[in-house]
């Protein structure tokens, strides 16, 4: 082991036209095909996901509203990387005949005890072109000529479905300043009261997510681009906020006792069910799925959808393989899904990397319990970690897990892969992007701020942090923040990019 780690420095002497063919093939890599957008982060996460933009789940965040303290924010984007319409391209749209639900694991078992879920309807047609007949001031204006409007339900086992919002009207795709002037305006007014405290923001806004691509490269394969690449500059999503009272989301009603909540998002398509008996004809039938960031993009072992593949001329994904099947797994079976705990434990890029930097220490040996505790059970020091030699956790810190809760069944914790959040701990005063791993306790993993880095976290702790230091010096990379400033009041996200 060398006494002291070398400085990062990307590789050098790389010729100029090598530079900007990867540049343009890692673009074509995160971008994919699709009409309206398609992926990047966990964007870029499943060859059959990426030609159905409407339910490719891009991010979630969930962190504890800053400016309210007793409510949480919890935030899903779809139809990543899509360009400023203004107007011109057809504007992005949420998918009919879909279940969208965002749902919350206070037990820890991989089951919902709640479930938020949102349905659309299309107002209107569908145009390729011109999707206003004059300026639009209002959602009611009669120049936006296509709307969708959503249902918003709180749903409980054991109980009927709870209408929280009724056909509401999403705010529309941004079309310009000569047709939109104030869009700010339009999303105030979409931004609406829920129910027994809360708020919800149904509509389109700029993408919050960011990175340097050479730590995605690393963390999939252990190749180092020759140079920083942020793929999502100037692109835009469609988004579901929504802000409730923390009691609301917590095991019995009561945070202090149960203060931690798993959250992931599904998508679902209406399906026609010829079963036997069928009640309806239809059923819906599970196409998307986004817990913790980038797990499917980063660890599926037949997806392809990487830049360095794409310079070594590899398929572009495998379809029906594991990185589609991925999308369509129940949470509450993670615990006996033997390829997924594979994915999050057998690693790739560490080995790779190591071998390029030789005198730095070993990286942990697969299967990776520090990676199963961080991606399948939160952090805590009454986790188990039922992968390689014993069952101990390796990180004992008391930070995100449901064992935690005390009205919990311990007996009943089922590993699952979902993004944590500590309802508990307190709003940092000086947010730092390394999260728990440079001191900030309500940094990634502990749930996902829009300030987050949590591939930073990921790269880091996948060449063994917190135990291993020497790496870290290496993982300082230039892109430091969002593309855009978060507002200081929800829905946080900044509005959508436009071209004029």
């Amino acid at each position: 082991m060398a006494d002291k780690p070398p400085p990062y420095r990307p590789r050098r002497r790389v010729p100029t036209a090598a530079v900007a063919a990867s540049a343009l093939i890692a673009l074509a890599a995160w971008a994919g095909p699709g009409t309206q957008g398609a992926s990047a982060g966990s964007h870029i996460d499943a060859p059959s996901a990426m030609l159905d933009p409407e339910i490719n789940a891009g991010d979630l965040y969930a962190f504890t509203s800053p400016e309210a303290p007793d409510t949480a924010t919890l935030i899903v984007t779809y139809q990543s990387l899509s360009l400023p319409v203004d107007g011109v391209l057809p504007p992005a749209t949420f998918g009919t005949r879909t279940r969208y639900d965002l749902n919350i694991d206070s037990r820890g078992t991989g089951k919902p005890e709640l479930t938020y879920r949102w349905t659309f309807r299309d107002e209107g047609q569908r145009q390729f072109l011109g999707v206003l007949n004059g300026q639009v001031d209002s959602l009611s204006s009669p120049n936006l000529k296509f709307k969708q409007r959503y249902t918003l339900e709180e749903l409980r086992p054991g109980k009927p479905p709870k209408v929280l919002i009724r056909d509401a009207i999403a705010a529309p795709s941004r079309a310009g300043a000569a047709g939109m002037p104030d869009y700010e305006a339009l999303r105030r007014e979409a931004t609406l009261p829920v129910p027994g405290g809360g708020q919800v923001y149904t509509g389109q806004a700029a993408d919050p997510f960011f990175n340097d691509a050479r730590e995605m490269e690393i963390l999939k394969s252990g190749t180092e681009l020759p140079l920083p690449f942020s793929p999502l500059q100037g692109t835009n999503v469609t988004v579901m906020a929504l802000q409730v009272p923390k009691k609301v989301l917590a095991l019995n009603g009561d945070p202090a006792r149960n203060p931690v909540v798993g959250v992931w998002a599904t998508a679902a398509r209406e399906t026609l069910n010829v079963q036997p008996g069928a009640a309806d004809g239809a059923r819906y039938a599970q196409v998307s799925r986004v817990g913790n960031v980038i797990v499917n993009e980063a660890f599926a072992p037949d997806n392809y959808l990487t830049p360095a593949a794409m310079l070594r001329g590899s398929p572009l994904g495998v379809f029906g393989g594991v990185a589609d099947q991925f999308n369509t797994w129940d949470a509450a079976k993670d615990a006996d899904n033997r390829q997924l705990i594979d994915m999050v434990t057998k690693l790739r890029g560490p080995k790779a990397f190591h071998a390029a930097h030789p005198g730095l220490p070993t990286p942990q040996a697969n299967p990776r319990k520090d990676m199963f505790q961080l991606l399948m059970t939160g952090l805590s020091g009454k986790a188990r970690c039922p992968v390689g030699e014993g069952a101990a956790c390796p990180i004992r810190e008391d930070l995100n897990s449901q064992v935690m809760n005390a009205d919990a069944d311990a007996g009943a914790f089922r590993p699952a892969e979902e993004l944590r959040l500590n309802l508990s701990t307190p709003v940092s005063r000086t947010p730092r992007k390394g999260g728990f791993l440079d001191g900030d306790p309500q940094g990634f993993p502990n749930g996902r701020r829009l300030t987050d880095d949590p591939t930073h976290v990921l790269v880091r702790v996948a060449m063994g942090e917190p135990a291993v230091k020497e790496y870290a010096p290496l993982f300082r990379f230039t892109t430091s923040g969002p593309p855009t400033r978060p507002a200081p009041t929800f829905p946080y996200l900044a509005v959508p990019h436009g071209l004029f």
